[in-house]
C-alpha cells in the first residue's frame, strides 16, 4: 500500500506572528494618525491659499479703485456716459505705468499666486504682473472656489498629479451697470499648493518610518520574549508526550515568567506526576489486554465460482470445522440455507450485493460475518470471500476497554472518605488491642484475635488502595499459592454465607497453582465478587468457587444461583458507581476490575436469567519448577471454619 503524501500549506511561527501582528498595529495606528495629520495640513495650506488669493485680489481692486478714481477726477470733462467712463477706465489702468509693478509685488508676497492681472469686459489683460500677458486674451481657468469645495481626496490627488491653475475672480463695476466693468483675477498654481505642503508631509514620512522601525525593534524584543517562555513550555509538553517529564518542583522561582506562564507550569507539573502514574497502570494493564488480543482471529472462507470452497485459514478449520479439511466442498453443504451463515450467504448470491458485520450464531459462537462477491473469472459467476470474526471477544475486549477508561471517575471521591472510614478503623485497632491485652489469660481466643487483627490491617491497606485509586499503586508482588487464597475467602465470607442460607463449595483441582500477585489487593477482588454472588441468591442456593489450570492461566470461577443479569446492564456492571442494590455503593466490582488488571489478569463474565451468572477471573500461571519463593514468601494460613 502506497502511503498518501499530504500536502499542507505552511504556516507562520508564532514568533512571526506576533512580529507581524505588532507592526502592523503600529503601521495601521501611526498611518492613520499621519493621514489625519496631512489632511489637516493640507486643509489648512488650502484655505490660506484661497484667503491669500482673496486678500490679495481685494489689494488689487482697492488699489485700482483709488487710482482709476484718482485720474478719472482729473479727466476734463468727465464722462458723459457709463459707456465712455468704462472705455475711460479701461484706457487708465492700461496706460498706468505703476500697476503692473504694484501687481508684481504682490504676486512676490504669496507662495502661492503665480500671476495678477486686470481683465477688461472682454478678457483682454489690461495690466498684469507678467508684462508678457499685457494685450493678450485670458482663458478662463476653474474656479478656485469651486476646486476648494470638492472632496479633499480629489483636491489632494489633483495637486499632486495634475499640475493646474487654478483662479479667483473678483468683480470692480461702476455705479448703474449690470456688469463689472473690470474683473481682478488672482492666478494660482497646484504646484505651489503641493510645494506648500511638502514639507509637512516630508516630516510626517519621517515621523512614520522612524516609528516603525522602532515597533519593528520593540516587536523582535517582545516577541522574543513571549516565544522564549512558550519553548520552555513546549518542551514540558514534549518531555510529558514522551514519558521523560521530570516535574521541576516550583515553576520560574526566579521569577522570570509571567503569571499566567508560570501557573501553566505549575500545571504542568501535577498533569506530569499523574501522567506518569497513568504510564505505569497502562503498562500494568497491557499484558491482561494482549492476552486478550491473542483470541482474535478471524477465520477467511474462499468460495470459487460454483460455490465449492477453494481454501479456507487455519483458523477457520479450528473454529467451524474442528481441524478437518474441508476443501472442494459445496457452500451450502457447510452452511445449509437454513442455518444464519448459510441465509446470508444465499442473500449475498441472489441480490448481487456484499454484506459487513452481520451478526451469525454457529453453535457455539457468535460471529460476524462479511460476505463479499469476487470476480474470479472475467466472463464467470462470481467467488465468495467469507470472513468470521469472534463478535463476543471483540464486544469483552471493547467492554473492558471501555471499563478501563471510566475507572478514572473514582478521583472524584472526596478526601472526607478517608476520614470517615479510617477513623473508626483505627479506633477499632485501638481497641482490639486491648481486648489482646485482657484476653492473654485466654490462649484459646489468641488464633481469633490475630485473624481480626489481620483482616483490620487488610482493610486499612485497601481503604488506602481505594482512595489511591487513580494513582500509581505500590505493588507487592510474590508468589501467591492460589489455593490458600480461595479457602481463606472462603473462610472469611462463611458465616454471612451462612446467615443467608448460601451454602459454598469449594473445588480445587490442583493444590500447586501458583501466580505472581499481591495477595490483599487479590484477596480484595475475589472477595467482591463472592459477595456479589451471596447477594444475588436472595433465598438461599448454592455458591461455587472453583480452582483449576485453563491452558497457561490460572482460573478461578465464582458460579451463582441467582437471577441472573438483565441484558440492560450488562455493559454497565464493571462501571464505577454502577448497582443494582438498593443499599450498594457501586465500588466493589470496579475496583475489582482493576486489581484484576494491576495483577495482569482478566475478568469476564456469562449468565442466564433465572439460572445463575459465573464471573471468571484469569490470572498467568507460574511454574513450580520455577517458583523459588523466600523464606516466607509463600504463606501457608490456616482456614478457620
Amino acid at each position: 500500500m502506497r502511503a498518501r503524501l499530504s500536502l499542507s500549506r505552511p504556516t507562520l511561527s508564532l514568533k512571526a506572528q506576533l512580529q507581524i501582528g505588532i507592526v502592523t498595529l503600529v503601521t495601521l495606528l501611526v498611518s492613520g494618525q499621519g493621514l489625519v495629520s496631512v489632511r489637516i495640513a493640507a486643509d489648512t495650506n488650502f484655505t490660506d491659499a484661497i484667503e491669500r488669493a482673496q486678500s490679495s485680489a481685494n489689494q488689487v481692486k482697492t488699489l485700482v479703485e483709488i487710482r482709476v478714481n484718482e485720474q478719472t477726477a482729473r479727466v476734463e470733462p468727465p464722462p458723459a456716459t457709463l459707456a465712455e467712463t468704462v472705455a475711460l477706465w479701461e484706457r487708465l489702468v492700461e496706460e498706468d505705468r505703476a500697476l503692473p509693478g504694484l501687481l508684481e509685488k504682490t504676486v512676490a508676497n504669496s507662495n502661492t499666486a503665480v500671476e495678477i492681472m486686470v481683465c477688461n469686459r472682454d478678457g483682454r489683460v489690461l495690466a498684469s504682473s507678467s508684462y508678457s500677458n499685457v494685450g493678450e486674451q485670458h482663458k478662463t481657468l476653474p474656479s478656485f472656489k469651486e476646486w476648494q469645495d470638492r472632496p479633499f481626496q480629489s483636491r489632494l490627488f489633483e495637486v499632486f498629479s495634475d499640475r493646474r491653475n487654478y483662479e479667483d475672480v473678483l468683480p470692480l463695476g461702476a455705479a448703474g451697470l449690470k456688469d463689472p466693468a473690470l474683473t481682478i483675477r488672482v492666478v494660482v498654481s497646484s504646484v505651489l499648493l503641493w510645494n506648500a505642503i511638502l514639507p509637512q508631509i516630508k516630516y510626517l514620512s519621517i515621523v512614520i518610518v522612524a516609528t516603525l522601525l522602532l515597533s519593528m525593534f520593540l516587536a523582535a524584543l517582545y516577541s522574543n520574549h513571549m516565544v522564549a517562555s512558550l519553548a520552555r513550555l513546549s518542551e514540558r509538553i514534549e518531555a510529558l508526550a514522551a514519558g521523560t517529564y521530570t516535574p521541576v518542583g516550583e515553576a520560574d522561582p526566579a521569577g522570570h515568567e509571567a503569571k499566567e506562564f508560570a501557573a501553566v507550569q505549575s500545571k504542568l507539573d501535577v498533569l506530569g506526576r499523574q501522567f506518569q502514574g497513568a504510564r505505569e497502570d497502562v503498562v500494568q494493564m497491557r499484558s491482561g489486554i494482549e492476552q486478550m488480543l491473542d483470541r482474535l482471529s478471524e477465520a477467511v472462507l474462499l468460495f470459487g465460482p460454483h460455490e465449492q470452497l477453494i481454501s479456507a485459514s487455519q483458523s477457520a478449520e479450528q473454529m467451524l470445522f474442528n481441524g478437518n479439511p474441508a476443501e472442494g466442498k459445496l457452500a451450502s453443504e457447510l452452511f445449509p440455507p437454513e442455518t444464519p451463515l448459510g441465509a446470508v450467504i444465499a442473500r449475498v448470491r441472489s441480490r448481487g450485493t456484499s454484506v459487513t458485520d452481520v451478526p451469525v450464531d454457529v453453535p457455539p459462537l457468535r460471529l460476524l460475518a462479511n460476505v463479499e462477491l469476487l470476480n474470479l473469472a472475467p466472463d464467470g459467476p462470481p467467488g465468495l470471500l467469507v470472513t468470521l470474526r469472534d463478535a463476543e471477544t471483540r464486544r469483552q475486549l471493547r467492554t473492558q476497554l471501555d471499563f478501563s477508561t471510566r475507572l478514572a471517575a473514582i478521583s472524584r471521591l472526596t478526601g472526607g472518605v478517608a476520614h470517615e472510614i479510617k477513623n473508626p478503623l483505627n479506633a477499632i485497632a485501638l481497641h482490639l488491642e486491648i481486648l489482646r491485652s485482657r484476653l492473654q489469660e485466654f490462649p484459646d481466643m489468641q488464633p481469633e484475635v490475630e485473624v481480626i487483627s489481620s483482616e483490620i490491617s487488610r482493610l486499612d491497606r485497601v481503604v488506602k488502595t481505594f482512595l489511591d485509586f487513580t494513582r500509581p499503586v505500590d505493588l507487592q508482588m510474590r508468589t501467591v499459592s492460589m489455593p490458600d487464597v480461595v479457602r481463606q475467602v472462603a473462610a472469611l465470607i462463611w458465616p454471612e454465607a451462612n446467615r443467608a442460607g448460601v451454602a459454598v463449595e469449594v473445588k480445587i483441582d490442583d493444590d500447586d497453582l501458583l501466580i505472581r500477585a499481591d495477595e490483599d489487593l487479590l484477596k480484595q477482588a475475589l472477595l467482591n465478587v463472592v459477595n456479589n454472588g451471596i447477594d444475588a441468591m436472595e433465598s438461599g442456593g448454592q455458591l461455587l468457587i472453583r480452582l483449576e489450570r485453563s491452558g497457561e492461566d490460572v482460573l478461578v470461577s465464582v458460579q451463582d444461583q441467582g437471577g441472573g443479569i438483565p441484558d440492560r446492564v450488562k455493559e454497565k456492571i464493571f462501571n464505577l458507581y454502577f448497582t443494582t442494590k438498593p443499599a450498594g455503593s457501586g465500588i466493589g466490582l470496579a475496583m475489582t476490575f482493576r486489581i484484576v488488571q494491576l495483577l495482569n489478569g482478566s475478568i469476564d463474565f456469562s449468565t442466564a436469567p433465572g439460572v445463575g451468572t459465573t464471573f471468571r477471573l484469569r490470572f498467568p500461571a507460574v511454574e513450580l519448577a520455577t517458583a523459588v519463593p523466600a523464606a516466607g514468601e509463600i504463606a501457608q494460613h490456616q482456614v478457620v471454619s
